[in-house]
Parts: C-alpha cells; sequence; structure tokens
C-alpha cells in the first residue's frame, strides 16, 4: 500500500513505525556510500547509463538484502498490515511487488531523502560571533 492511500492519520502512524527502519538504513555508511555517488547519465549511451545504473544497484541491493533484510521486512509489514515474519514466508513474486511499489511511492521516498540529507548541508550564512 502506498502511503498517499492511508488516511492521514494511518500515515502518521505508518510513518512513526518506519522511522526507526529508514533510520537504520540511511545512517548505514555503507549503503549511503554505494547509493550516494554521483552518476553523470548524460554522458553515456544508454547502453552505459544501463551498465551504470546496474552497478550502482549491484551495491545497494546487497547490503540491504544482507545488513538491512529485518529493515526491509519492517518496512514492507508496515506498509502490507503484515508482521515481518508473513512478509519472510510470503511468495518472492508478492514481495518483489510490494518492493516495486514502495519505489514508486513519491511520497515514500521522499521520507527516505529527508533522512539521507541531513547534516550534510552548507550553513546558510555565517555564525555571529560569540559574546564577550
Amino acid at each position: 500500500m502506498k502511503l498517499s492511500q492511508l488516511s492521514t492519520d494511518g500515515a502518521m502512524d505508518a510513518l512513526c513505525r518506519l522511522t526507526p527502519y529508514i533510520t537504520h538504513i540511511t545512517t548505514d555508511q555503507e549503503f549511503v556510500a554505494a547509493i550516494g555517488k554521483v552518476v553523470n547519465l548524460e554522458e553515456v549511451n544508454l547502453y552505459g547509463q544501463y551498465v551504470l545504473i546496474m552497478d550502482r544497484l549491484g551495491e545497494a541491493i546487497p547490503i540491504l538484502l544482507n545488513t538491512h533484510r529485518a529493515d526491509v521486512y519492517g518496512i514492507l509489514s508496515v506498509l502490507n498490515e503484515k508482521t515481518p515474519q508473513e512478509i519472510a514466508a510470503q511468495p518472492v513474486r508478492e514481495t518483489f511487488s510490494q518492493l516495486r511499489e514502495v519505489f514508486q511511492d513519491e511520497e515514500l521516498l521522499g521520507f527516505f531523502k529527508s533522512f539521507l540529507g541531513r547534516g550534510k548541508k552548507e550553513p546558510s550564512g555565517p555564525s555571529a560571533a560569540p559574546p564577550g
């Protein structure tokens, strides 16, 4: 289920339950390094773009599925109103369908992105000198 399909109360509850899983993933420096590499897709042909994207996924997906499997199951369980154990036991095609829906959910991805940008912004201006 997409975040936008929930009522406001339901979405707020879901975001509260999703936050620990998202934080655990987005504070993993190995994962952030894998997805944070700058790739200029304009300088390569379509095949080159495919190779670059697959290279990025080749780094990020094993981190998610090995290191953060419980977090992925937790996210899917919140969004699909199942237990993590039910997610683990369901057919893989159902899990892939749910993952695809997560990666197409603009509201949820925006929430994820807000975590990735924390602490990396330049100051808006110089700080005032301390008093005294």
